[in-house]
């Protein structure tokens, strides 16, 4: 079985999206260095976090009808048992920190570029280049993250049912062989740049995009040693697993257990963040509106204020909670599903 038609379309909504979000910070970024590479970013960090932001919406607002119809192309609708909200995926990067010190990361990119240089307006330009292509990375990820925790979410809140990893295009050794995997929690394995996909849970699909030696198979022998090394690709020749010969999981994360903001709750250090906690967030209003939720993750005598209190990303509940009802509890104490 292929992977569903809905799928491709879902793919070509984020890669629209995605395309049309790099293109505005690319722009905005430019070609040519300015004198402070701070001050331009201090100027410019409002309308970089704006664009990665809403792109991350954007991103994010078709995963529900696409898990509902990928589903049903099946034969096997499942109802949603509540509905995302897209927008709580928004503003905030999938690790945790604001969407403001992860791109900034950019601009230190840039510096460490001009380090060792002779600091001409040539060398000035190439580094600036570097802190682009640090942005675009960063851009990327965030947007790609935001559509898979949606599709995430839009799984789990359907009983029973899982997910395939779908490889999307060319795709790296790590993912190749993670590649027609079955997962029941949605906490999804990427790399930064990693563009692939879930599928919502269906029967091991006889397509090179969920199985590993297929895709390899399908590869140039100079493709094949370019994504697996020479030598781990004459290893699969010659009738090696690929899985065997890869380790899958070096550099992978799940989108909120990188460089992510630790908070204890439930007695766990997770990956949390304190962004939509203000009084005008939608996780504080989502809180509020749970009677005895902010006294129940507030410890004892704590007298700051909810805007300190650290929200746990999608992933981390997963961790924490005991089981899928106490997920579903706490996905809709923090904001983000709704019943």
């Amino acid at each position: 079985m292929a992977a569903p038609p809905a799928a491709a379309v879902f793919h070509a909504q984020r890669r629209r999206v995605l395309m049309a979000a790099l293109g505005a910070a690319a722009h905005m970024w430019g070609k040519t260095a300015p004198a402070d590479f701070d001050g331009w970013f201090d100027r410019n960090v409002d309308e970089l976090v704006d664009v990665t932001a809403k792109a991350q919406e954007r991103a994010a607002e078709p995963g529900g009808a696409y898990v509902a119809e990928a589903l049903r192309e099946q034969g096997t609708p499942v109802a949603a048992e509540a509905a995302v909200r897209p927008q709580a995926l928004a503003g905030v990067a999938s690790d945790g920190r604001p969407l403001d010190s992860l791109l900034y990361g950019s601009v230190i990119r840039a510096k460490a570029a001009m380090k060792g240089t002779d600091g001409s307006v040539a060398a000035q330009n190439l580094a600036w280049q570097a802190g682009r292509d640090a942005l675009l990375l960063r851009v990327q990820t965030q947007v790609s993250d935001a559509s898979r925790v949606s599709t995430g979410l839009s799984t789990f809140v359907r009983p029973q049912v899982g997910f395939v990893r779908m490889l999307v295009g060319k795709s790296c050794s790590r993912c190749a062989v993670l590649a027609g995997r079955k997962y029941r929690t949605p906490a999804f394995q990427r790399h930064p740049g990693c563009d692939c996909q879930m599928i919502p849970e269906l029967d091991a699909a006889d397509d090179l995009t969920t199985d590993p030696k297929m895709y390899f198979d399908s590869l140039g022998a100079e493709e094949q040693d370019r994504i697996f090394t020479k030598a781990g690709a004459q290893a699969i020749r010659d009738g090696a697993d690929p899985s065997q010969v890869v380790n899958a999981r070096r550099g992978m994360t799940t989108a909120s257990s990188g460089r992510m903001v630790k908070a204890q709750i439930y007695g766990q250090h997770i990956a949390a963040t304190t962004e939509g906690m203000t009084r005008r967030g939608l996780a504080h209003k989502a809180v509020r509106r749970r009677h005895g939720a902010f006294e129940e993750i507030r410890p004892a005598g704590a007298r700051y204020t909810m805007a300190k209190i650290p929200r746990p990303m999608p992933e981390a509940i997963y961790e924490i909670a005991a089981d899928r009802a106490e997920a579903l509890r706490l996905l809709r104490i923090y904001g983000y599903i709704d019943p």
